[in-house]
């Protein structure tokens, strides 16, 4: 068999080799254009140890000294690369001009396409090594304290600067810690990285620089936003340095500053808290002041309302002011998204709770008044059946009477009380093993007949694959709420989520067809037929169409989101809800919801009366059986 590059793919391969090394040797002989950061904050102890640490700001800062009004915004927002020509530099640096005017700069010669009039791309005026101190061992990159005694011994405290140079850095020395003053005087700033854990009572340096132009009684400066200060006074960051959120707030160009993720610090919610149904709503949607939720994609994120950045208000609203920002039956000034505009239902809908587990991920909460009447007819109802099961004599003990055999067998649920026939194992099989066995492979029934089991796994697996899924993600929003696979377990629209659930659930439909087309077919051929619970029946039936029909309608709401196509079958019912407007969809939801939530309720209420009972029966007796050493 040949080899692939001595196939027809043989002939390319050198081109492509050739392609990349081209491209390898470029980037490697150009010079890099990032070596100067763009910032306006200045380590003062790696100044300090610079070529330019003689001089005064003002030397190369010629601008700012002549200027009647600093900061400018033509100055913050130009790239940090246009902050100064080559014309500065060579006032001081002449020998450069003239090695450039003969093709030359560092004695290697100049690289086509390099702007040698942008100094400051390549070089950090601000941290640039004199010959001397790279002789001594200083490198550019390293740690400065670690090499302090290069030079000198080592000091507590960096020498007191200059009058000049110290009313520059009350405001630009703002990363090593310490900022000093021409009185020698030693003052903390938080750094500008962190979660803010150690900003002082004080106003922070940072905060300081960024307020002068943006607090109530900043410089007059066109264009500059101004901070709502009393809201910043009673908010949870209050002690914060702006830097720790707006990282890239003290770099050039300034007007171009990306939104901050909230999760750069936090930790997300509890499944408990916000539901799956909120796994993909941003923290700002609910948290923020003075925005507007927008859909994008299935995600809802915000849009930023004009004003004076009411948008730093985190106080979250009381009640459910925002709730309604999303679920709203019209626009209005509460909810600027309206109707159905991020894919929400018109009305605040509860959260799944325990009755939901079986399929969804839901919390231990009964928050609905069907849910809550479904479980206490539940629990009374097996309340009554344990009572009942203590009032004979074979639970668990396996003596059954030839009669109550006989019904069990006539009815043909193979059951007594709800319980199965007692089965004796070989002695070498390992009793919990059999017990799981009997109780998740259903090898009971397997043995009776193969037809019964397979119509029995199609509706029990799909029941016990969601539930487990559900659990998984609610237990890891618990105990690993800081790593992206719970939420992506608890996202509908991520690829394997949608493809299980939709498969599970059509698993499910399948099943209990069959088991309806089984049973019927029974009932025709013999008129002693075992008798079939069919309101159990209609009742999962009625549980399983109504999911899907939700879950059609909760794509078309979102916009039929990445992802959503995994779930074929709800996405092909989205498709027919997506003839609808998003206002109809909304009005409906929380309907269709309901009717949901009725049957589940019912399906529950109904069980210990039914034939369903043997859900929770079976492996009672089971577990019982095993305890005792009898299984």
């Amino acid at each position: 068999m040949k080899l692939w590059f001595n196939s027809r793919h043989a002939a390319p391969l050198p081109i492509l080799l050739l392609a990349f090394l081209l491209v390898l040797g470029i980037c490697w002989l150009r010079p890099s254009a990032a070596h100067a950061s763009g910032s306006w904050l200045i380590d003062e102890m790696r100044f300090h140890a610079s070529a330019h640490s003689i001089l005064s700001c003002t030397d190369c800062h010629t601008d700012i000294a002549e200027a009647s009004e600093h900061p400018t915004l033509k100055g913050l927002n130009q790239p940090g690369s246009t902050a100064f020509t080559a014309e500065g530099c060579f006032k001081c640096h002449s020998e450069v001009e003239s090695e450039l005017a003969q093709s030359k700069h560092a004695g290697k010669a100049l690289v086509k396409g390099q702007n040698y009039n942008q100094c400051v791309t390549c070089h950090n005026p601000h941290y640039v090594l004199g010959a001397e101190a790279r002789a001594k061992g200083l490198r550019k990159g390293g740690d400065i304290t670690q090499s302090c005694n290069v030079c000198h011994d080592m000091k507590k405290i960096l020498p007191v600067p200059g009058d000049d140079v110290a009313a520059c850095l009350t405001c630009h020395g703002a990363q090593t810690g310490v900022a000093q003053t021409a009185t020698g005087v030693v003052g903390a700033v938080s750094n500008s990285g962190g979660n803010g854990a150690a900003a002082s009572a004080a106003v922070p340096q940072a905060r300081v620089l960024c307020m002068s132009c943006h607090g109530p009684d900043g410089k007059n400066v066109p264009g500059a936003v101004r901070m709502d200060a009393l809201a910043l006074s009673v908010m949870t960051h209050k002690n914060m340095d702006c830097l720790t959120c707006h990282k890239d707030a003290a770099r050039y160009p300034h007007n171009k500053q990306e939104r901050v993720p909230c999760l750069t610090c936090h930790t997300r919610h509890t499944e408990s808290v916000i539901h799956d149904a909120h796994s993909r709503v941003s923290c700002e949607s609910c948290h923020l002041q003075g925005v507007t939720p927008v859909l994008k994609n299935g995600m809802v994120g915000v849009n930023v309302d004009s004003g004076a950045l009411k948008v730093h208000d985190m106080r979250l609203p009381s009640g459910a002011a925002s709730c309604v920002r999303c679920h709203s039956a019209a626009i209005s000034a509460a909810s600027p998204a309206g109707v159905g505009t991020v894919g929400a239902a018109d009305a605040v809908l509860p959260a799944k709770g325990v009755l939901c587990m079986g399929c969804h991920a839901g919390t231990f909460t009964v928050q609905d008044t069907p849910s809550r009447i479904g479980l206490s007819i539940f629990i009374l109802g097996f309340v009554a059946l344990v009572l009942f099961w203590f009032s004979t004599t074979n639970l668990g003990k396996g003596s059954l009477t030839s009669g109550s055999d006989a019904q069990s067998t006539a009815d043909g649920t193979g059951q007594t009380h709800g319980c199965p026939v007692p089965e004796h194992h070989g002695g070498g099989e390992n009793r919990w093993l059999a017990l799981l066995f009997d109780v998740l492979l259903q090898r009971r029934l397997y043995r009776e007949s193969r037809t019964r089991w397979c119509i029995h796994a199609l509706i029990f697996f799909p029941f016990l694959i969601r539930f487990t899924w559900g659990m998984l993600a609610l237990l890891g929003s618990h105990q690993a709420a800081g790593m992206e696979w719970p939420w992506l377990m608890l996202a509908k629209d991520w690829a394997p989520t949608a493809f299980i659930y939709d498969v599970s659930g059509l698993a499910l439909l399948a099943g209990l067809i069959w088991a309806a087309l089984f049973w019927k077919k029974e009932k025709q051929a013999a008129a002693n037929a075992p008798r079939h619970d069919w309101p159990a029946l209609w009742l999962l039936l009625a549980i399983t169409v109504t999911g899907f029909v939700l879950e059609g309608m909760r794509i078309a709401l979102t916009g039929m989101p990445d992802g959503s196509q995994w779930a074929f079958a709800g996405h092909g019912l989205a498709s027919l809800f997506a003839l609808m407007t998003p206002a109809e969809l909304a009005r409906i939801y929380g309907w269709g919801w309901y009717a949901h939530a009725v049957v589940t309720a019912g399906t529950v209420a109904y069980m210990p009366f039914s034939q369903l009972r043997h859900i929770v029966t079976t492996p009672v007796f089971l577990l019982v059986q095993t305890l005792r050493g009898r299984h």
